[in-house]
């Protein structure tokens, strides 16, 4: 892999990095900005970058110790995102069960670590996605985001992570089939 900004050094380039996906400590919120190139061209940019990141960023410190120890050694995921390695089960086993829901479609991830399934709105009509996602917290404890928090436009999706192991998946995924199940029945008895 090669890094954009080493290919120009006369091109004022900004590289976001972090934690969360590469060494897999989602949540952590431990990233970065690094600028190269001409900086003296975006002085008042820079400025406003800074200012920005002091009024709306915070610090995670005890993960700030976590990022030397992460820049160091070795840095390959490969093992877990080949077949038997954990990640790639996860993936493939949250998208089994999903898959497996009554009105639900969901593709297959190519690297992501989420999942976007997409719930048949003759079998769930559902008007406001962000409502469904949280009395599906306060009913089974499960927490999802609706889609429409991810820019999606309608409101029949929602967003799985798939990190969790495969034994918490498979609970969880059979809470929201039981959900939905209910949710279903509701939905046809109002018609």
């Amino acid at each position: 892999m090669i890094n954009v900004a080493t290919l120009s050094d006369d091109v004022l380039t900004v590289t976001f990095s972090g934690l969360s996906k590469t060494w897999r400590v989602a949540g952590f919120r431990s990233g970065w900005i690094y600028v190269s190139g001409p900086k003296h061209r975006a002085t008042n940019y820079l400025e406003g970058l800074n200012l920005l990141m002091n009024m709306r960023m915070c610090a995670n410190v005890p993960a700030q110790h976590a990022i030397q120890a992460a820049l160091g050694g070795y840095q390959s995921i490969e093992e877990l995102i080949l077949p038997h390695g954990r990640l790639y089960e996860q993936s493939r086993t949250a998208h089994r069960l999903l898959s497996e829901i009554e009105g639900v479609s969901v593709e297959k991830s190519d690297g992501a670590l989420y999942l976007f399934p997409r719930l048949d709105p003759e079998l769930y009509p559902i008007e406001d996605d962000q409502a469904f996602v949280i009395d599906l917290l306060r009913q089974k404890k499960i927490l999802l985001s609706h889609g429409r928090a991810f820019n999606w436009e309608d409101t029949q999706h929602l967003r799985v992570v798939t990190l969790p192991h495969v034994e918490d998946l498979e609970v969880a995924i059979a809470e929201l089939a039981d959900f939905l199940a209910d949710y279903r029945d509701a939905a046809a008895r109002k018609d």
